[in-house]
């Protein structure tokens, strides 16, 4: 999804400790996503190699709402368009004039953005998490309990009740920064965003048979 784009528990000595404290971090970062029904920011995006380098920075757009809605669009020199109507998925690259369709994946390994669209339980059964800060900058650091997945570590950095920056650490080593600005939540949203139509001339990719 973001193409353009472990720390486990402490050690044996004080386990039930660790796991009261992954539970109320856990249920503290549900209670702020199950507040979220709707959101739309802009972003700007740094992608890092391990050693710090910048790779890659994009800037674009966002729109999320319940139940699995999402438009992310970025902006040129990489334009892209990823729309989900909570069913199918548009991924629509420009450059190339081709659009790829395939069913959601409900999978919040899978597409972490899900997360900011109506999948928050989903944390339960897939994630260990940790808090880190105090109220007014907290960070939930969620480490995904399927070592396959494809990234090692997903973070959450809020500003007060505000979330201000999305962060992914990748098996490489790289690292994802998203950072959301004059983001506006739980507005009523104009449902033709999360709806696309494929243009005239683009090539499509159907992949709905292989699900």
């Amino acid at each position: 999804m973001f193409k353009m784009a472990r720390l486990g528990l402490l050690l044996c000595c004080l386990p039930a400790l660790a796991l009261a404290n992954s539970n109320a971090a856990t249920d503290e970062l549900l209670q702020r996503l199950q507040t979220l029904h709707s959101m739309q920011a802009s972003f700007e995006q740094r992608t890092l190699a391990r050693d710090g380098k910048v790779l890659q920075q994009l800037t674009g757009q966002i729109q999320v709402a319940r139940p699995g809605k999402m438009r992310w669009h970025t902006d040129d020199p990489y334009p892209q368009l990823v729309v989900s109507d909570g069913e199918l998925l548009w991924i629509y690259d420009m450059d190339l004039e081709q659009v790829t369709i395939r069913h959601m994946d409900q999978r919040v390994q899978q597409t972490p953005a899900l997360l900011l669209s109506g999948q928050a339980e989903a944390i339960r059964d897939s994630f260990n998490v940790k808090a880190e800060g105090d109220t007014q900058q907290r960070t939930y650091r969620l480490l995904p309990q399927d070592n396959s997945q494809l990234f090692e570590e997903l973070r959450f950095a809020y500003q007060g009740e505000t979330l201000q920056r999305m962060e992914i650490l990748d098996a490489a080593g790289q690292l994802t920064e998203i950072q959301f600005q004059q983001s506006a939540v739980n507005q009523t949203m104009d449902e033709s965003a999360f709806v696309f139509n494929v243009p005239e001339g683009v090539d499509v990719i159907d992949g709905r048979h292989d699900f």
